[in-house]
């Protein structure tokens, strides 16, 4: 992961606290909180717009999506952030479906990682699993953020015949949970508080998806950030998964 990524993983976790019950609802920080955001250089000023798009899918084997995509947008011309969910549906072949009968165990440490986590665990044949955090660092110009489907309404769910998901709100940020039909398993992507994807798939022929991108546009600015003492404070932010 690069240098864009961990200072932008930086951001992000210093703008959506862990402990707050509504990630829009702005807080008042102790102390001790400003303290450890000290030298992290948060340059508001500096910010035009900060986006984050989250998608999560799961194909089975008979090629039925099922998935959802957030939305979030915030800039300087806005009073309120802006957040749409966009559902996933896509009919497969309609043949029947196999049941998973693979069993995945262990990985429960995987709940406690701070910063950044990433696991895919299959216990089946023929899987693909992708997680993936992707970040765009800008100058000058605001970066489109998509704008399509639901404003949000509060935590929501839909299924189809490749299972069901859930959008909710979720220690203070944003979860989408993916769970498949027939055992073929279950996947799940938090931001806030940190980030992390999971996929766990019992079934075959599994195509499962965590993606989420970042973007952050910021004022051009001629003077130069010290990157090191930047790394240096977001050294705790490291990757961590099986």
């Amino acid at each position: 992961m690069n240098t864009r990524t961990w200072l932008a993983a930086g951001l992000l976790v210093a703008s959506l606290p862990l402990h707050a019950a509504n990630p829009f609802q702005p807080i008042e920080l102790s102390d001790p909180e400003l303290d450890q955001l000290r030298g992290r250089y948060v340059l508001p000023d500096r910010i035009i717009s900060f986006g984050v798009v989250m998608t999560s899918s799961w194909q089975d084997a008979t090629g039925q999506v099922i998935g959802a995509q957030v939305a979030l947008n915030i800039s300087g011309a806005q009073s309120q952030p802006s957040l749409y969910v966009t559902r996933i549906d896509q009919a497969g072949s309609g043949n029947s479906l196999s049941a998973g009968n693979g069993q995945i165990i262990g990985g429960a440490g995987l709940g406690s990682v701070q910063g950044i986590v990433q696991s895919v665990r299959t216990a089946g044949d023929y899987n693909t699993g992708l997680n993936d955090l992707s970040v765009q660092i800008s100058n000058g110009a605001e970066q489109p953020v998509p704008t399509s489907g639901e404003a949000w309404n509060g935590s929501q769910g839909f299924s189809n015949g490749a299972g069901t998901v859930q959008i909710s709100a979720r220690n203070g940020g944003l979860n989408i949970a993916v769970h498949a039909s027939n055992g073929q398993g279950h996947s799940s992507q938090q931001i806030g508080g940190g980030v992390a994807q999971h996929a766990n798939i019992g079934g075959s022929l599994n195509n499962v998806r965590n993606l989420t991108a970042l973007s952050v546009a910021l004022r051009d600015n001629p003077r130069t950030v010290n990157m090191t003492n930047c790394l240096e404070q977001l050294r705790t932010l490291r990757p961590s998964g099986y």
